[in-house]
């Protein structure tokens, strides 16, 4: 039922622990020298509630690949675990953290992840059947994983933690965190509340909590989690991994040292590149898609996959992928998985690829 889908680099030299940065100050009229350290290491930082949400779609993710055994899956379950109601987490810190994904989600897509809860469990009451073009149930690879797809042979456990990525976590970062409305003028940047910095600190903070990286990122690449690895898989193609995180340093130190002009370069490079990394994450899954198209169980993994990014392409005000060219992307995916073919495939990349001026790197996505 996809009725519900209608709607550079800083280059930071490493000597020792830091550099030394100088720059103008907003007003233009002194000079300001600073160290920027080469890890996310600065005092007084806390993200808890970055890591906590992080943690829920963690959960809520894995209930749902449940029904990929063929177990029967519950709507009202998932419904409490995007809103945090009735302990609903195996990590108890997470049932009593106040936190949720659901009052975090962009309005506007509430209702439609919980239309998913609904859809993923209509469909895992085949409990377990082969599924089929106009049947819902369990698809097998070649290599025999095993995915729960509906009668369209779509798998929303991907729509669903791909399109919270970025209903939440992109959007929470790129429409709040790294805008005026955080980071402006108007946030005090005086006052020190120990733990967590001033107010435009804690925001900053915020911000790069839900990149889902470690502080040593791209040098340590464990326990990535959501963005942080998938801009280590498109990486090679991208460089998204040091172009994000020399922002999020630069930004953060620029901040502590009242660099206004700095924190302001940094954050118009993470919105931008954060938006990139949506595309070619997306075009990523794309490439999958196309390249097992004879394998209907990837196939539809991945193109679900792709839809999930694509999705939250929609999360971000100044958006290059347009309202038409976003319609144009869903069409050529289409609304049954079974009929998507390779020249489909194709044009859906391409209409994002031109949108991104990824032409030169598409087919190394």
């Amino acid at each position: 039922m996809l009725n519900f889908f209608k709607y550079r680099t800083f280059a930071l030299a490493a000597v020792a622990a830091s550099v030394m940065l100088t720059s103008c100050s907003e007003d233009g009229d002194d000079n300001i020298s600073y160290n920027v350290p080469t890890t996310y290491n600065f005092q007084n930082v806390n993200y808890s509630g970055q890591t906590a949400r992080i943690a829920m779609l963690g959960e809520l993710d894995a209930y749902i690949k449940r029904g990929h055994t063929g177990e029967v899956l519950d709507a009202q379950v998932m419904r409490n675990m995007y809103a945090n109601a009735n302990a609903p987490f195996a990590d108890a810190s997470l049932n009593t953290s106040g936190k949720q994904l659901k009052d975090k989600t962009i309005a506007t897509a509430q209702t439609t992840f919980e239309g998913f809860f609904d859809a993923v469990a209509t469909a895992s009451q085949s409990a377990g059947a082969v599924a089929s073009n106009g049947t819902a149930g369990i698809l097998t690879t070649a290599d025999n994983k095993k995915y729960l797809v509906d009668a369209n042979g779509v798998e929303y456990a991907q729509v669903i933690a791909k399109g919270l990525m970025g209903a939440v976590f992109y959007n929470q970062a790129v429409e709040g965190y790294l805008t005026d409305l955080k980071i402006g003028p108007a946030v005090d940047n005086t006052t020190v509340t120990p733990g967590e910095g001033t107010k435009m600190e804690h925001h900053w903070d915020e911000a790069f909590g839900y990149f889902g990286a470690p502080i040593d990122f791209p040098a340590n690449t464990t326990n990535l989690k959501f963005w942080a690895n998938y801009s280590n898989q498109v990486n090679p193609a991208l460089n998204s991994n040091k172009t994000m995180m020399d922002a999020f340093i630069k930004g953060r130190a620029a901040i502590s040292a009242k660099d206004m002009a700095g924190k302001d370069a940094a954050a118009a490079t993470l919105r931008n590149e954060w938006e990139r990394l949506v595309a070619a994450s997306a075009i990523h899954e794309l490439n999958a898609a196309k390249t097992n198209i004879a394998d209907q169980a990837k196939k539809s993994h991945y193109l679900s996959e792709a839809m999930g990014f694509i999705m939250g392409l929609q999360y971000k005000t100044d958006r290059k992928l347009n309202n038409t060219q976003y319609e144009q992307v869903m069409a050529k995916i289409g609304t049954n998985l079974y009929n998507t073919t390779s020249t489909d495939i194709v044009a859906a990349i391409d209409i994002l690829s031109a949108a991104y001026n990824m032409d030169a790197i598409k087919g190394q996505l």
